[in-house]
């Protein structure tokens, strides 16, 4: 008998406001620790953070008010590679070729997965360390972390950051004072009528992305420093797992709305 996966809990059966506050937080523990942990391991190993832009952009910046101009050029390619794997993410999940949900995400998990797999594999061979090969594995792991950046934001209905902090952060303080402004009227039995009380769900979801992305970081970097360009393995075999079971959440997963043909307008 074969095994069926419960599709209520299927991380990448829904999209965007369909999803439950379950399977966002799911999807966001298990991406947030794995860019976490790619962005410390690829500190360690290239010398780069390859999980956000922003960093890549004061670079750049700097670079350029010191005419180091191959080093600005190094920078700029390297939020170009993010906004390659975000756009060919993207195209992914927009495609008509895939007549179900699951399976476009799939796809682009599987991208993502190559893309660390190449790093892997030009990290492990003896190339010597030169500054321009750290560039280019630099931009294999900056792609593949705007491949996961895209992906999540479309599955989520940008909900759900997995790269990068800051939002994180920021959403966090918010949701926190609001629970705290809410509750203390509350038990000074001021009015609360009116107001809006604090989501917790909010505040659970921010709180696992930060958590999961430091423990992916930490796991990251200590494996990094041990099995040096080996610990590339983690993230990849992590990334193929979530393939496999988006894959398998696919087979009995219903078509896609967009796909089905217009019905012509009456006159």
């Amino acid at each position: 008998m074969a095994l069926r996966v419960p599709y209520t809990a299927s991380m990448f059966r829904h999209q965007g406001p369909s999803r439950s506050a379950r399977q966002n937080t799911l999807l966001a523990a298990y991406l947030a620790c794995v860019g976490g942990f790619v962005n410390s391991a690829g500190f360690v190993l290239v010398g780069s953070f390859t999980s956000h832009v922003t960093g890549n952009v004061g670079r750049l910046a700097g670079d350029l008010a010191t005419s180091q101009l191959a080093a600005a050029g190094a920078a700029f390619t390297m939020v170009v590679a993010f906004f390659a794997g975000a756009f060919m993410a993207s195209l992914i999940v927009e495609s008509r070729r895939f007549t179900r949900t699951p399976t476009a995400y799939g796809v682009a998990l599987a991208c993502e997965a190559a893309l660390l797999l190449c790093f892997g594999l030009v990290a492990s061979a003896k190339l010597g360390v030169t500054p321009r090969l750290r560039d280019g594995q630099a931009l294999l792991l900056c792609m593949a972390m705007g491949v996961q950046n895209s992906l999540v934001s479309r599955i989520s209905g940008a909900v759900v950051r997995t790269t990068h902090l800051t939002g994180v952060v920021t959403d966090l303080g918010i949701e926190t004072a609001r629970w705290l402004a809410y509750w203390r009227r509350a038990l000074r039995d001021e009015r609360t009528h009116g107001r809006e009380p604090p989501v917790v769900t909010k505040i659970r979801l921010h709180l696992t992305i930060f958590v999961m992305f430091i423990v992916g970081s930490i796991a990251g970097c200590v494996l990094a420093m041990l099995w040096h360009a080996h610990v590339v393995w983690v993230p990849t075999g992590a990334v193929l797992a979530g393939s496999g079971y988006a894959f398998a959440t696919a087979k009995d997963a219903p078509l896609r709305a967009s796909l089905f043909p217009r019905a012509p307008h009456s006159e």
